[in-house]
């Protein structure tokens, strides 16, 4: 079995690479700190100009329909630019509006998002800070009306679709529905992140009517099998993060000199890149299974894209912080690119569930012998 990727992999991530370096990067991104969601919507454009926000819209919609591999070394170029754009979310909400329950209103909505008409985020965070489909409840019948509190909702302020859970007891427990945060009845919240390039945001519902249009799907599959395509995603951006942290890293090590040589070789510099260049590989191999576990469909891919998730995330922390090091006194000033991959990395952890929180989700299934996860397990710090 070869899980290389194919020449036209390859020639994806080339065309995403060029993209990227000449719409982000880190000045983009230092300006997105600043200006937060507006950086976002001018990005939307080029962005749906060269097909990514289509990625996930079924070729029929207008869309490219690519599998979670075929993004892979995308989201990983997004990872190395630091792009201020919820391209993921984008990606696992339109596979999610083309999987759910079909309707000519989805499929307009659905080439709306390959046109870039529409900017598309994911309620992931319930109100305990974890990732689980609780928070907000939809009650009554004519109209069904939504309560409560969604958290961690990347580019909230700037989008005009977002796609998350609701617990509804007369529709058999789960739901996935799409609201617009600026109707009436929803409040977008400002929440403090640590990466000011990627904003979040909470939604609280006071009311909010949900139309019967505005449903997805139903059942929490639809919901874990977003997730999993997620965590492979997140994976291949922390890779991606991690990746430009450390050829930069190397770079500046040959040149930068001490007593009279380059800190590149000096031994204890020597030992760190080396164990960051194989936390670097190790997170290549596990990210590249669980993509094409996502893609197959496998009732393991679960469970191999929150292992994915937790190394890699967790491996770039590593490297990041290290090339922080590596670049010494000027390493923690703002002038340094470091802080910025250093917080893009610590952002990706702890985004749909921490390493810790993932392993011991993972750890409690394999040592109750319940095998990989399921739709009804729970996942990332609770149940779905």
């Amino acid at each position: 079995m070869d899980f290389n990727f194919s020449s036209e992999q390859y020639l994806l991530r080339d065309s995403a690479r060029d993209l990227f370096s000449a719409i982000a990067g880190p000045g983009v991104a230092r300006t997105a700190y600043r200006d937060k969601a507006t950086v976002a919507e001018r990005l939307r454009a080029p962005l749906a100009e060269h097909g990514m926000l289509g990625a996930g819209v079924p070729e029929a919609l207008g869309g490219s329909g690519l599998s979670p591999l075929d993004m892979a070394l995308i989201f990983e170029a997004s990872g190395a630019s630091l792009l201020p754009y919820p391209l993921m979310e984008t990606y696992v909400a339109a596979r999610a509006l083309a999987r759910g329950s079909q309707s000519p209103l989805q499929d307009r909505l659905g080439e709306a998002v390959a046109a870039g008409d529409e900017t598309v985020t994911v309620g992931w965070g319930s109100p305990d800070g974890l990732f689980t489909g609780t928070g907000v409840q939809a009650v009554g019948s004519s109209p069904v009306r939504l309560y409560g509190r969604r958290t961690f909702v990347p580019f909230a302020a700037a989008a005009s679709l977002i796609v998350m859970p609701v617990e509804w007891k007369a529709a058999g427990g789960i739901a996935l529905v799409r609201v617009d945060p600026r109707a009436e009845g929803i409040d977008v919240v400002a929440l403090e992140s640590l990466d000011g390039s990627y904003p979040l945001y909470a939604l609280e519902f006071h009311g909010a009517e949900l139309t019967p249009d505005a449903v997805v799907g139903y059942g929490r599959e639809l919901f874990v099998e977003m997730r999993s395509t997620a965590w492979a995603a997140l994976a291949f951006e922390a890779l991606g993060a991690a990746e430009e942290a450390f050829s930069a890293t190397v770079e500046y090590v040959k040149v930068r000199e001490q007593f009279g040589q380059p800190v590149g070789r000096f031994q204890a510099v020597k030992h760190t890149a080396a164990d960051d260049y194989l936390l670097v590989e190790s997170a290549r191999v596990a990210g590249r299974y669980a993509a094409w576990a996502v893609s197959e469909d496998g009732a393991e891919a679960p469970l191999y894209a929150a292992l994915a998730k937790s190394y890699a995330s967790e491996a770039a922390r590593t490297v990041t912080s290290d090339a922080i090091q590596l670049h010494g006194g000027i390493g923690y000033t703002w002038d340094s690119d470091m802080h910025l991959y250093f917080k893009r990395a610590w952002r990706v952890a702890a985004e749909l569930g921490t390493p810790i929180q993932i392993r011991e989700q993972m750890a409690r299934l394999v040592l109750d012998g319940t095998g990989p996860f399921k739709s009804t397990a729970p996942v990332g710090g609770g149940d779905a």
